[in-house]
Formats: C-alpha cells, sequence, structure tokens
C-alpha cells in the first residue's frame, strides 16, 4: 500500500508540473490561461474556430518565465466570424493565432486587445507571429481598430495585418493622459490599407495616443516595420503623443506618409521611404515642437506638387488659439543627414498651411536643415526649398543637390560635385552598421543581430510578419 501511494503521489507530481497542456475548446482555453502557472505553456488545438472569445486575466508570469497562449503548430489555429482575443496581467505571449473569414459584424470590437475590462490591463506582454487580414465590417462606416494597446511596456511583433478597409485605424496606442507606455511596435508587415468608406479621416496603419493624449510622454518606439500599399488616408502613422521613436520602418508604394499631428521630441531615424509611382505619396509631415528627422532616405515620392502637406519633409505653420486638436507651432526643428533622391519637387516645404484653416497662420521658429542631399539619376529640376512662409531663426549647412536643380538660399547649399550621385548608391546597401539609436541593441537585439543596423534600412516583404510564413 505504501508503495501504492508513493507511485500515486509521483504521478500527481508530474501532473501538477506539467507546463504544456492543448485546449481542444475556447472554453477550455480561458480556464487554462486563467489559472496558469509561470512558465506554463497553453496550446490551442490547430482547426477553425467561430465566433470564438478568447479572454482571460493572468498575473503569474515572470520576465523570464512568461505564461505563453498559443497555437498548436503555428498559423494553424483559425479564428473567424467574430473572434477577438483580449487579455489582461503581466508577462503573458500570446503568438501564432490567424484571424480571417470574418469580423463583418464586430462594431466597434477590437479584434486583439491589451486589456480584458476597462480597469484591467496588461503590462509586459507580448502579441507575436499573429496575422489578421480582412476582418472587415460588413458597414465599412463602422469605426473598429484591429489591435488596441493599453497598458504599459507591452510590445506587438513579428504580425501581417493585412486589407483593412473600414474605419478605425489598424492598430492604435491607447494612453492614459500623463502616464508613459513605453510600448514597442517592431517587425510588423501593414500591407494594403485601403479606404472602403470613402471619407478623409480615422483610417491610419498606427496611431499613437489621440488629441486628449497628445501631451503625455509615450515613449514608444515604433521599428522596422513595413508598411505597403497603405492608402487609407493621408496619415499612415499618425503620432498624437510626445517622446516616441520611429526608426527604421520601410513606407513602399503608398499614398500616405508618417505625420507628426500632435505631440513633441518625436525622433524619425533610419526610415525608408519609396513611393513608387503612388502620386500622393510623401514623407514626413511636422507639426509641434522639438522634432527630428534624421538619416532618412525618400525616394520617388510624387506628392509635392499635389498637396502643400505631401512634400518628402513638410513643416507646417500653426494655428492662432489653436484648440488641441488643431494645429500647434513647429518649433525646434531638425532636418539633417538624410538623403532625398528622385522625388518632385520642393524636397522640404516650410510654412505651409490649409487654406481652410483659417488663422493657420503663425510661422515655424527655428528650423536646422543640415548635411542633406538631394539627387536624381535622371534629369533635375525644380526646386529643392520652398519657402512659403519663412522660419523665424532659420539655418542651413552643408546640404548638396544635384545638378539642374534650383536653391534661392544660396547659403548653406551647393551643387554636388561630378558623379557624387554614386555615393547614393552605397545607402541601398548593408556593408556598414552605424547605430545611431543608443538603446537598440538593448531593446531590440534579435531584429539588429538579424538584419542589421544601418544608416537607413529598407526591409523587403520577407524580412517582416510571422516568422512561419517566412520558412
Amino acid at each position: 500500500m505504501k508503495r501504492l501511494l508513493i507511485i500515486i503521489f509521483l504521478l500527481n507530481s508530474v501532473i501538477l508540473s506539467a507546463s504544456d497542456r492543448t485546449a481542444n475548446t475556447i472554453a477550455e482555453l480561458n480556464e487554462w490561461a486563467t489559472n496558469a502557472k509561470a512558465g506554463d505553456h497553453i496550446f490551442l488545438k490547430d482547426g477553425v474556430y467561430r465566433d470564438a472569445v478568447i479572454k482571460f486575466s493572468n498575473s503569474a508570469g515572470t520576465e523570464k518565465s512568461p505564461v505563453t497562449v498559443s497555437a498548436q503548430h503555428p498559423g494553424k489555429v483559425f479564428l473567424e466570424g467574430n473572434s477577438s482575443i483580449s487579455f489582461s496581467g503581466q508577462y503573458l505571449y500570446i503568438s501564432d493565432f490567424v484571424f480571417q473569414n470574418g469580423g463583418h459584424d464586430l462594431k466597434s470590437k477590437q479584434v486583439i486587445e491589451f486589456r480584458s475590462s476597462e480597469k484591467e490591463q496588461a503590462s509586459h506582454c507580448t502579441v507575436s507571429d499573429c496575422v489578421i487580414k480582412e476582418f472587415n465590417n460588413t458597414v465599412k462606416t463602422d469605426v473598429n481598430t484591429w489591435v488596441g494597446i493599453y497598458g504599459e511596456y507591452n510590445l506587438v511583433q513579428r504580425c501581417l495585418f493585412k486589407a483593412k478597409d473600414n474605419m478605425g485605424p489598424t492598430l492604435v496606442v491607447w494612453l492614459d493622459n500623463g502616464k508613459p507606455a513605453h510600448h514597442t511596435i517592431s517587425e510588423n508587415y501593414f500591407l494594403i490599407r485601403q479606404n472602403g468608406a470613402q471619407v478623409d479621416n480615422g483610417l491610419e496603419s498606427i496611431r499613437i495616443g489621440d488629441s486628449k493624449t497628445s501631451f503625455t510622454d509615450a515613449h514608444c518606439v515604433i521599428a522596422f516595420n513595413r508598411f505597403e500599399e497603405c492608402d487609407g488616408e493621408i496619415e499612415i502613422i499618425s503620432n498624437k503623443s510626445c517622446h516616441n521613436s520611429y526608426l527604421h520602418n520601410t513606407f513602399f508604394n503608398c499614398d500616405g506618409g508618417l505625420t507628426l499631428r500632435h505631440g513633441n521630441n518625436t525622433l524619425c531615424d533610419g526610415n525608408y521611404f519609396d513611393g513608387q509611382q503612388k502620386k500622393l505619396s510623401y514623407g514626413i509631415r511636422f507639426i509641434g515642437e522639438g522634432h527630428v528627422a534624421i538619416n532618412n532616405y525618400f525616394r520617388n515620392l510624387h506628392g509635392s506638387s499635389h498637396e502643400a502637406y505631401r512634400s518628402p519633409v513638410s513643416i507646417l505653420n500653426g494655428l492662432v488659439n489653436t484648440p488641441i486638436n488643431g494645429y500647434y507651432p513647429v518649433k525646434n526643428a531638425g532636418i539633417r543627414d538624410n538623403i532625398f533622391l528622385d522625388c518632385e519637387t520642393p524636397f522640404i516645404r516650410i510654412g505651409a498651411f490649409s487654406p481652410k484653416r483659417e488663422g493657420m497662420s503663425i510661422a515655424p521658429d527655428t528650423v536646422s536643415i543640415t548635411n542633406n542631399i538631394f539627387a536624381s539619376f535622371g534629369n533635375a529640376s525644380g526646386e529643392v526649398l520652398e519657402v512659403i512662409t519663412p522660419a523665424s531663426h532659420f539655418t542651413a549647412s552643408g546640404n548638396q543637390f544635384s545638378k539642374g536643380y534650383a536653391v534661392k538660399e544660396k547659403q548653406g547649399f551647393a551643387e554636388l560635385p561630378k558623379g557624387g550621385e554614386k555615393i547614393i548608391g552605397q545607402f541601398d546597401k548593408r556593408a556598414v552598421l552605424v547605430g545611431t539609436w543608443p538603446g537598440a541593441d538593448s531593446v531590440l537585439p534579435a531584429i539588429t543581430n538579424r538584419i542589421g543596423w544601418n544608416k537607413n534600412t529598407y526591409l523587403a516583404a520577407n524580412e517582416v510578419g510571422p516568422g512561419w510564413m517566412r520558412k
């Protein structure tokens, strides 16, 4: 009897300490995920699940031993209909799910949500290697978001977001006013963002904050993502908070660009903009204070001649007595060490404004344009710099341009030496690693080790999105 009791005790110990379990139903998954211990891995059995509501809260995970909830095999669990995932707690890792064939009646519900209720949010949690494709409301004007990030220190990485066409941004960072978020969004593939609603606002691929939280120091990092055919609206990314970093992202064949819409002190470093043949493609639009664009590559951008806001770099006027959702004046803007290649001119527009906005007349203050190259492999023509409203305290130095371009502001601009365009070619290669963001190796080591760390980075389609799709 004693020996039998020992065997039973040992069997129970093995069962209790087992960390891997495969759920056969959504109810089972939710129960096990809720009660999981640090290091546990809960799988959902391969298959198709319709109208699945995955929802749980768990704070048992630790940095070294997170609670993991994933597909039994990457990409083999399909969540269809009005399925969704919401979770809260700490150190949770959710991965490898595919959302498809659905979303028609989600209305305002978010597909993946870093909270389980208004009061229960996520921290130090990760969503990785997931897919959401064509998961749209039937009514295109219904507003919903595919990924809503709440809490702090969360990560969305290596996901594919494909063919969103209804109202609402693809991914939103929701901020608590005055509380830094410290989220990271990296190695994702934003593909085919359309405008099924046929409106001019509310169809961004990423939005960080909103006008109500625009003076919150969010400290988010958006790095090594690819945006392709993102034509939802003028703002592919809408920055609406402070102290965010946009690093080494690729914008390819998009009618839009990166807009620093609200907030201050944003870094745009090492991004690659290639508009291809899109006539409304542009680069970076400046609104607010303390923004810097450095080491970016602007190529084949054609929006400058069509709209004042769509130059490769546009620096806007401020709005007199602006409301919080209006246009704050530009102050202390830095544009340096960028390359502008074969874009429609002007490459940089200072003091742009909309005639529809009465009182948009406050000139930019303290603008520095330094060590940029404006080049063409074809027949160069047009003005490098257009000044609509002169900036107070304007400085320029070390800028060079191809023969054929013109610059009214002679000081700080000089013609490239003969054959100087050849130096542009080196920026299409990855031979020289130049780290410009000190936190890169600690925050994104896997990316920097795999892709490299260059002055600016072009990311191909097979370098982003779920790892299991790239094999």
